[in-house]
């Protein structure tokens, strides 16, 4: 009963000097400092850019936005019965690969949802811009984190039935091993391969009059940067010799 007494005593005093010492540590932090704390951002996602069909991606769902923003109810139709007014994609500043495909792309997206989209600028049609700006981030940057504990988990069980059970046994967690790594392949495929890329491209959709805007959707995306000259760059001129009389 004694002993017992005593180490109960010993887990209190223990306890006791943890509880102080934590409360030394709080005591000697200060509240005050010269600038904030840095911290994270919530984790979330962000596409990332790697084949044309992708922009094909970009502009559907831009138009998409733009177009609720713009339908009846909106305030920028006269027209009750329209799905949208009239509307005239301006050319873009910006004289990149990118740029340009993703202009043909918008108007083709709007075309397939009805939209009447004119030729030539018009008193009567909503003028809409395409803003694409490139940023280039330093190297490095982690971001990744995939749930995928239990695969793992399940993966290992497998391996030490493998190593401890019967031949006839090991070939079915053989099975199973490659079947926890097929499940491990499905759940991170989300994310796309290789290092957090440097290039990120911004794209902002607008539609105004002559006095307001109407619309204006944004979003951002990663572009692989061994694709960055075509977010960044000019398409290459070529020379064409062509022959006739002299």
């Amino acid at each position: 009963m004694e002993r017992q007494g005593r180490t109960r005593f010993r887990r209190t005093a223990r306890v006791a000097s943890i509880i102080i010492a934590g409360s030394t540590l709080l005591a000697c932090a200060s509240p005050y400092g010269a600038a904030p704390v840095a911290t994270n951002f919530p984790a979330s996602n962000q596409p990332k850019l790697q084949a044309a069909a992708h922009w094909a991606i970009v502009a559907e769902k831009s138009a998409e936005a733009l177009m609720r923003q713009l339908a009846p109810g909106g305030g920028a139709c006269a027209d009750p019965g329209a799905i949208c007014p009239r509307v005239y994609v301006r050319p873009v500043a910006a004289q990149t690969v990118f740029a340009q495909n993703g202009r043909a792309a918008f108007s083709t997206a709007l075309v397939g949802h009805k939209v009447a989209v004119v030729h030539t600028p018009s008193a009567a049609a909503v003028a809409i811009d395409i803003d694409v700006q490139t940023v280039r981030f330093s190297p490095d940057r982690q971001n990744q984190f995939l749930p995928v504990s239990a695969v793992y988990a399940g993966a290992w069980a497998v391996y030490g039935l493998a190593a401890n059970a019967s031949p006839a046994a090991a070939g079915l967690a053989g099975a199973a091993i490659v079947g926890g790594y097929d499940a491990w392949r499905w759940a991170s495929s989300e994310a796309a391969s290789g290092p957090t890329p440097q290039t990120e491209v911004l794209v902002t959709v607008s539609a105004a009059d002559a006095t307001r805007y109407l619309g204006r959707v944004a979003a951002v995306y990663y572009a692989a940067d061994s694709d960055a000259g075509l977010y960044t760059e000019a398409p290459p001129l070529f020379s064409v010799a062509v022959g006739g009389d002299r």
